[in-house]
C-alpha cells in the first residue's frame, strides 16, 4: 500500500511541474548542459581560478612537447589538467591546514611551537573532519605525474620520433618507389 501511495504522490507531483515559464527561467535552463555534466564547457577551470595561468601552463606544455597530431594534443591536454588538479587540491590542504591553525588551541595545549601547532590542526583535521583525508583520495586518484605517467610524455616522444624517421626515409625514396625496391608482391609504395 506505501509504494502505491508513494507512486500516486510522484506521478500527482510531476504532472505539477513543467519546468520553467518565463523567458529568463528558459533562458537559464537552456545553459545548463555547458555549465554541469560531460558537455560542460568548463570542466577544468573553476570560476575562482585564473584563467591566465592554465593558459600559461597549457602554452608550456605545448612549447615543450610540441605535439603534431590531434592524438599527441589531446595527451597535452590530459596532462595539463591532471598537473591543473593537482596543484588545485595541494592548495586546499595548505588551506584546510592553515585555517586549522588559525583556529585557538585549547587553553591546556597554549606551546609556541609551531611544529605542535601543526600536528594539533593536523590532529583535528583527521579526528573532526574528512577534508583532509578526502583531498588525499582525490589526488591518489589522479595519475601519475604527467612527466613521469608512462602513457604521456614517452608516448609523444615515440610519435615525434617515428614521424622524423618516416619523414626521413620518405625524402631518401624517390616518389612512387617501394619499400621492398622492385615493386612486387609484399612491397608498399611509400607515401608524402
Amino acid at each position: 500500500m506505501t509504494s502505491e501511495l508513494k507512486s500516486a504522490t510522484s506521478r500527482a507531483n510531476g504532472a505539477k511541474s513543467h519546468g520553467p515559464t518565463t523567458p529568463e527561467g528558459k533562458e537559464k535552463s537552456s545553459q545548463n548542459s555547458l555549465n554541469h555534466g560531460f558537455t560542460a564547457k568548463k570542466t577544468i577551470l573553476l570560476a575562482c581560478e585564473n584563467q591566465g595561468q592554465f593558459d600559461t601552463m597549457r602554452g608550456d606544455y605545448t612549447a615543450t612537447y610540441q605535439p603534431g597530431s590531434a592524438v599527441e594534443e589531446d595527451l597535452i591536454s590530459e596532462m595539463v589538467a591532471c598537473r591543473w588538479r593537482m596543484q588545485r587540491l595541494r592548495l586546499i590542504e595548505t588551506a584546510l591546514i592553515d585555517s586549522e591553525m588559525d583556529r585557538e588551541l585549547p587553553d591546556v595545549e597554549t606551546p609556541e611551537d609551531p611544529g605542535y601547532q601543526l600536528a594539533f590542526a593536523f590532529r583535528r583535521l583527521v579526528d573532526e573532519s574528512r577534508a583532509i583525508s578526502l583531498a588525499s583520495r582525490y589526488e591518489s586518484r589522479l595519475p601519475s605525474h604527467p612527466r613521469t605517467h608512462p602513457p604521456y610524455a614517452p608516448r609523444i616522444a615515440a610519435n615525434q620520433k617515428r614521424a622524423k624517421t618516416r619523414a626521413g626515409v620518405a625524402r631518401a625514396c624517390p616518389t612512387g618507389t617501394t619499400t621492398a625496391g622492385r615493386g612486387g608482391r609484399g612491397s608498399t609504395p611509400l607515401r608524402r
